[in-house]
């Protein structure tokens, strides 16, 4: 069919652009939102497999609910439902090895926006490292104070640390120890991002640098990925368009 045809034509060019990495309810989505195209999943899903357009991203690791009983500062306790911009924040630190080193990634995740605020990478997860993430979001921090979810790392537990998040209106809450689930959506966030760019077959990283790659893929997830969660918008959209709700409610409480 010439109808097919045309669609197919702009499936590949999202196929490409976003490197196989959209599945077929984010297909669908995208080709109404880039392209005016409106057709069934079913009709997506047949046109993807038919021509080898599937996403070729990794299904993400689901999580048992294990761990202590009785949580240390876990003050979300899974609650990850917001009412604003950096109502609730969480953060995490993941290891990858490039050309025989590690590197870790920490990186900030609004939990109202998905947006991810900041990212520190570096060759050690010491005390610096969280600490200069801290400086560049603390003055977003809400007047209520923000939560601040990590795992029960070495970082989070320090002292020194737990004093500076408190002094800046944070509220710090941790999970319990040998449980993830806790804290899913860091888990999430890097189960797609190494799924969508390092085990990514349509993505070759031998001859690139590997931190320059993580930092666009961030600024990409941020700003042409989008979400079914968001509506079918990327974080940095549905930031604004909650930034401007808010806006208005203000308007209209004077």
């Amino acid at each position: 069919m010439k109808e097919d045809s045309y669609i197919i034509s702009k499936i590949k060019d999202l196929y490409e652009k976003h490197k196989g990495r959209y599945g077929v309810d984010r297909m669908t989505h995208a080709l109404e939102q880039d392209f005016g195209i409106k057709i069934n999943r079913k009709r997506t899903y047949r046109l993807m497999k038919n021509n080898g357009y599937l996403a070729v991203i990794k299904a993400k690791k689901k999580y048992n609910k294990t761990g202590e009983v009785h949580p240390k500062h876990n003050v979300l306790k899974r609650n990850f439902t917001t009412s604003c911009p950096f109502d609730k924040i969480a953060t995490d630190i993941t290891e990858i090895k490039d050309k025989g080193k590690k590197i870790y990634i920490s990186p900030v995740k609004d939990l109202h926006t998905h947006v991810i605020e900041v990212t520190e990478i570096a060759n050690h997860a010491t005390l610096e490292v969280g600490m200069k993430m801290i400086e560049q979001i603390k003055d977003k921090v809400i007047p209520e104070g923000t939560i601040f979810h990590s795992d029960q790392g070495g970082i989070y537990n320090s002292l020194v640390f737990q004093k500076f998040l408190e002094e800046n209106n944070f509220i710090q809450s941790m999970s319990r120890k040998g449980t993830p689930i806790d804290n899913s959506p860091m888990e999430s966030f890097f189960g797609t991002l190494k799924s969508e760019l390092l085990y990514n077959p349509l993505v070759n990283l031998k001859n690139c640098d590997i931190i320059t790659e993580i930092s666009n893929y961030i600024w990409y997830y941020n700003n042409e990925r989008i979400q079914k969660s968001l509506g079918y918008l990327t974080p940095i959209q549905y930031k604004e368009k909650e930034l401007e709700r808010i806006k208005k409610e203000k308007v209209l409480q004077k």
